[in-house]
């Protein structure tokens, strides 16, 4: 298994940045929705984003509900890329570590990991590992 070095080498800013926004625009939309400017207040300076996790279906009538607030960096979404690609993880099945493994198989020093490999699903799986050390979700 890669050292957290080789994965901070290859799982720069930007390729966190693009898991999330893979995640963002369909992977945590079922169980996370948009943050409040009063969840916001709290964002700490050593975190990039801000994940709520909770319902909302207030065009229907429905409140409001959080069931948590979850704040991450790119170090987070490192971590828990390394206990995914790891083989003898237990978070996903074949199919989704299937994913991880090529994405750092297919890495380059110019680029990163692959993070085209990674579909709405896994970047699903890598937030939730980041958050809860498990897949809860999904």
């Amino acid at each position: 298994m890669p050292s957290i070095d080789e994965i901070k080498k290859f799982l720069s800013d930007e390729c966190a940045q693009e898991i999330m926004d893979i995640a963002s625009f369909g992977g945590i939309t079922y169980w996370a929705i948009e943050p409040t400017a009063e969840e916001r207040r709290n964002f700490p300076r050593d975190k990039r984003w801000i994940i709520v996790e909770g319902f909302d279906d207030s065009f229907t009538g429905e409140e409001r509900s959080v069931d948590g607030v979850h704040f991450l960096n790119e170090d987070d979404l490192r971590g828990a890329y390394a206990k995914l690609l790891d083989l003898d993880q237990e978070y996903v099945g074949r199919e989704y570590h299937g994913y991880i493994v090529e994405s750092w198989m297919d890495r380059t020093d110019k680029y990163g990991i692959e993070t085209g490999i990674i579909d709405a699903g896994m970047a699903d799986a890598i937030v939730q590992v980041a958050i809860f050390d498990e897949v809860r979700y999904g």
